[in-house]
């Protein structure tokens, strides 16, 4: 394996625990990363000068220039799922989340947060799980390539439960969770299937707290419409549209 970078990779470590945890301040950062404090001064300051951070009074949050990144990745799938989760938020009213495969993690990369009700869910943008985890990792793991399933299955607490599990979604074309990511929080997912490979390109997933998350698959039928609009609109921006 490469060497890497022990100063940048401290950087990267500071804003992904700024993002999980919140705002922090530099004592309690440092005590989160066991990290000199004197260390996490000078990376919290080099991140404060390129806009990675911001600063209010002695707490830091994760920067703008963050949001602006993260526009620049997958585009094309985001500029196909929008009006989709959109509409299929509506039409719910539960917060629809978007996840895409990156290693042996399933990252939410978009999502549209329902406003009907008082009580909802949401995700941060970025946030990343296990693929072993939570309706929309195993929508993801069970029409990933056979090799990438086989390796994240294999790394399970119990991986024949797990092959189960996935059986049952290849089946089903759906996966459930409940009180896995989140306390109180229901999941229901499905794939979005690459035309006509049929391999995940990635996840759209209704979540409801657990007042609601019983009768959370009733909405099957339109997330799995939802799915193959993605995939069309997905397609589509690949074809070059003839001049005729």
């Amino acid at each position: 394996m490469a060497e890497i970078s022990k100063t940048a990779d401290q950087a990267l470590a500071a804003l992904i625990m700024l993002s999980d945890r919140g705002p922090m301040n530099p004592a309690e950062l440092a005590r989160a990363l066991e990290l000199n404090r004197t260390v996490v001064h000078r990376l919290l300051s080099t991140l404060l000068r390129r806009g990675f951070v911001s600063r209010h009074a002695d707490r830091y949050s994760p920067g703008a220039i963050l949001v602006r990144m993260a526009e620049r990745v997958q585009p094309g799938l985001r500029v196909a799922a929008t009006p989709v989760m959109k509409d299929l938020a509506r039409d719910i009213g539960e917060t629809v989340v978007l996840h895409v495969a990156e290693g042996e993690d399933a990252v939410v990369l978009h999502q549209v947060v329902a406003t009907d009700n008082v009580v909802r869910v949401e995700h941060q943008i970025g946030s990343r799980h296990s693929l072993r985890l939570g309706a929309s990792g195993r929508a993801l793991l069970a029409f990933l390539d056979a090799p990438v399933a086989t390796r994240v299955t294999e790394k399970a607490d119990a991986p024949e439960a797990l092959r189960r599990q996935l059986e049952s979604v290849r089946e089903l074309g759906y996966s459930l969770s409940h009180d896995e990511l989140q306390d109180g929080v229901y999941g229901l997912a499905v794939p979005v299937l690459a035309e006509p490979a049929g391999q995940a390109i990635a996840s759209i997933a209704a979540l409801a707290p657990m007042s609601r998350g019983t009768v959370l698959t009733q909405h099957t039928e339109a997330l799995r419409a939802a799915a193959e609009r993605i995939a069309r609109a997905c397609s589509e921006l690949r074809t070059p549209v003839d001049a005729a």
